[in-house]
């Protein structure tokens, strides 16, 4: 016996199987930027008073961040009441996606971008010690005062104002100094969030041979040092007047084509971008699957230059052929003028020739005095009878 299948269902079936088409149809996002935090090498500063218990002697680093491409980062810690690892990878994540819901990071995290930008060691100590109260300023007491600011806001925890460096008395009084400027008045916050490294946007583009495919739009805050092309012969990479270009000629929003000849078959071309770049102030890393292995989320201290790349795509379709149609014009049929032949004149005639002949005349004649004859003939032979 057959099983009915309503006609709703179909339809829901379709719709859920097209859903999943276009889902499979669309390019995978760009891999985030992964690295791990490293033993060594780290700055310390000295140790910290930042409250009660594990609190009371925090030890302050400038620790490095080594990233899958093998360059490095200066970061600070942003949870104190979480340990750091050193075996598990970190992904870059915007600022909203910091793990902890309900952490004063989130209402905080403009004070926590001033306090990197105009700490240690994004201004160098020499610049430092031109603040009031800071011309003794050291590099580990610098060091002690940004970590104990980013903490205040990142955890809401103070520094103590009576012994802020438990372990070193001579110390105090420019950490404390220090600190109270970065957590004080002058910081207003700095809301932007750090700038992407290297896009290109879209990744992939459609177009028509004999015209420019694109645009494909550059962001970036470093250099573009290199093109790395796959274009077939005749096909270029130029700006948006069809010239083409070099890299040292794309900057920051800068709009790329792919330039077909007219003629081209259809087909594909591919390009990357590679430079360096800054990696901005302000930067999130934090664990990897975060929720089945916590650890220490780390912040960039200060910008650094980074290898970066991005890459794109086109393909294009055949130009239509134009067809060129020829119209001849026929000329209309001309009458010419009806001509007259003369009858030929007759032997020995001295008569001028006007043109008409006189036998059809006379045989109508003919031809009607007979017929009058036979009428005569028979109106005769009716009376005889």
């Amino acid at each position: 016996m057959g099983t009915r299948f309503p006609s709703r269902r179909v339809g829901a079936v379709l719709a859920a199987a097209s859903a999943t088409l276009m889902l499979a149809a669309l390019p995978a996002s760009a891999d985030p930027v992964k690295g791990r935090a490293q033993q060594e090498p780290k700055s310390d500063g000295h140790a910290v008073n930042m409250g009660a218990g594990d609190l009371a002697g925090m030890q302050p680093s400038l620790f490095t961040l080594k990233l899958a491409d093998g360059s490095t980062l200066r970061v600070y810690c942003v949870e104190v009441h979480t340990n750091l690892s050193y075996k598990k990878d970190m992904v870059e994540v915007p600022w909203d996606k910091y793990p902890t819901q309900n952490s004063p990071f989130h209402k905080n995290r403009a004070k926590v971008n001033w306090v990197l930008h105009n700490g240690f060691p994004a201004k160098q100590v020499d610049d430092l010690k031109k603040l009031p109260g800071l011309d003794g300023l050291d590099e580990k007491e610098a060091i002690s005062a940004t970590q104990a600011a980013v903490w205040h806001f990142s955890d809401d925890v103070n520094l103590d104002a009576n012994n802020p460096t438990p372990k070193n008395a001579d110390a105090k009084n420019d950490v404390k100094a220090f600190y109270d400027y970065l957590v004080g008045s002058s910081n207003t916050g700095i809301a932007d969030q750090p700038t992407p490294a290297l896009e290109i946007n879209p990744a992939k583009v459609s177009g028509q041979a004999g015209k420019l495919v694109g645009p494909f739009k550059v962001s970036t805050n470093g250099a573009v040092k290199e093109i790395e092309k796959n274009l077939p012969e005749g096909v270029t990479l130029t700006d948006k007047d069809g010239k083409e270009i070099a890299a040292g000629g794309i900057k920051d929003g800068a709009e790329l084509f792919l330039k077909v000849p007219a003629d081209a078959k259809a087909g594909d071309a591919d390009f990357k971008l590679k430079g360096s770049s800054k990696a901005d102030t302000g930067r999130l890393f934090v664990i990897e699957n975060y929720e089945s292995g916590k650890g220490q989320s780390l912040i960039v201290a200060d910008s650094s230059e980074l290898k970066v790349e991005a890459g794109a795509k086109g393909d294009w379709k055949v130009a239509p052929v134009t067809t060129t149609t020829t119209t001849t014009t026929t000329p209309a049929p001309t009458t010419p003028a009806p001509t007259t032949t003369p009858a030929p004149t007759p032997q020995g005639s001295d008569l001028p020739d006007t043109g008409a002949s006189i036998l059809v005349p006379a045989l109508v004649g003919l031809g009607l005095v007979g017929a009058g004859a036979g009428a005569l003939i028979y109106q005769r032979r009716r009376r005889s009878a």
